[in-house]
């Protein structure tokens, strides 16, 4: 086992021992146990999995940060992570109708950047309340 700790702005969300632990850099998914390599790398806007200790499994949408993995502590910092009953499902659906809207009418590219990017966050928000 390892500890898992999820760190926001807002403080430590979660503090958990765990078995395994699943998630997507901007290289791929990987998926770690006890005693990995170490690692440090940027996370995508993607769900992250956790099977702690006594089996219980955890899912939260983590927007975006890195990970540190020494072999006994895993560590995310990210800016937002929730848990799937955390996310206001309308609220993301409506941001992504709107994002979608300006996208149509945008002809500046960091503009667009910024709009797909708040589209990808909302929609990973989606995907994760429905894992329910």
């Amino acid at each position: 086992m390892f500890n898992v700790k999820i760190v926001t702005p807002e403080g430590i969300k979660e503090d958990i021992d765990a078995r395994y632990v699943e998630f997507t850099t901007i290289d791929g998914s990987i998926g770690v146990l006890q005693d990995r390599l170490p690692i440090v790398a940027k996370l995508k806007f993607a769900p992250l999995k956790i099977i702690s200790k006594d089996e219980k499994k955890l899912v939260y949408a983590v927007l975006g940060g890195l990970v540190d993995m020494d072999g006994k502590n895993f560590t995310v910092l990210t800016t937002e992570a929730l848990k799937p009953d955390e996310i206001d499902v309308e609220s993301a659906r409506k941001a992504v109708e709107k994002a979608e809207e300006q996208l149509k009418k945008s002809d500046d590219f960091m503009q667009k950047t910024k709009l797909k990017s708040e589209i990808q966050r909302n929609m990973t928000k989606i995907d994760i309340a429905n894992t329910k």
